[in-house]
């Protein structure tokens, strides 16, 4: 035996070690609520909280399309070879994937991930923070099906002024070039917040019991009883000692654009009411003022 099959042994125990533990999944449409909580988490004893995976909207898209590639490969292979008259005992059994298979394949490339991040420590949650998640919690869960999901909701236009500010930051001209001005940017910001919050919270309600929600606003007020119930959520030590050094790690890293109330600064009348065209019953059925 030689020493990559030697390598490749030890990877697969490694990721049958990373498969038994619980999983879950930090999600939801505001950067600062997001990162918060996963620091906050991250500095439990008993788990483990990295981020970005981007698995639903990078690594399981891509995975898939390649195995559909193959699968079509082959099976146009094997119409080759019945159209050149090679019966089928002379065939081996078809190569293509089932869709079983490669979700197993895409649960084995993230657990590849999650498995350096672990590294030597000793945990029995993992979890992975990916705003994005959001948009495909159905998919998600179809490679993880007993994950836990933690969605952070923020207020829509205060999230719309955090990414509209961090994008002139990291690519002022190509972000300028299709939102040409903040009212633009809001109104197109609240489609998508709308639709990620109603198909998170609607995956939420056939899922109760591994779906919890936290609202960000509350993690910058009094953080404590959310962060009791993330703890008591995965079923991990829940002390007060516990949860204060946990809210101690999430307020390390607040983002100072994640101030409550700063839209009040940033919209007009225009942008307000483009916004809560899209996005208002939302807004009022969360409880946030319109």
């Amino acid at each position: 035996m030689n020493n990559t099959t030697t390598d490749y042994r030890r990877t697969l125990i490694s990721l049958s070690n990373i498969l038994d533990k619980k999983h879950f999944f930090i999600v939801g449409l505001t950067r600062p609520g997001t990162a918060w909580l996963q620091h906050a988490i991250n500095a439990h004893p008993d788990a483990l909280c990295k981020g970005e995976g981007h698995f639903t909207n990078a690594l399981f898209p891509l995975l898939g399309k390649a195995f559909a590639d193959y699968n079509k490969h082959m099976l146009n292979d094997q119409a080759r070879l019945e159209a050149a008259g090679i019966g089928a005992a002379n065939m081996s059994p078809s190569a293509a994937y089932s869709n079983d298979e490669v979700r197993f394949l895409m649960a084995s490339a993230a657990a590849l991930t999650m498995n350096r991040w672990v590294g030597d420590e000793d945990v029995s949650c993992i979890g992975e923070k990916t705003p994005e998640h959001a948009l495909n919690l159905a998919g998600l869960t179809e490679v993880f099906p007993d994950a836990h999901i933690v969605h952070v909701i923020r207020d829509g236009r205060d999230e719309a002024v955090s990414v509209y500010d961090y994008n002139l930051r990291v690519n002022p001209e190509g972000f300028a070039k299709r939102f040409p001005d903040f009212p633009t940017f809001a109104e197109f910001f609240a489609g998508n917040w709308t639709k990620a919050v109603g198909q998170a919270r609607y995956f939420g309600r056939s899922h109760a019991e591994k779906y919890m929600e936290i609202r960000s606003e509350d993690l910058h007020t009094e953080a404590a009883p959310d962060v009791e119930r993330l703890c008591r959520f995965l079923s991990i030590d829940d002390s007060p000692d516990t949860v204060s050094h946990l809210v101690e790690a999430g307020r390390a890293i607040a983002f100072p654009d994640g101030a409550i109330g700063q839209w009040q600064d940033r919209f007009d009348d225009k942008t307000a009411v483009s916004f809560n065209r899209q996005a208002g019953e939302l807004l009022k059925l969360l409880d946030y003022g319109i």
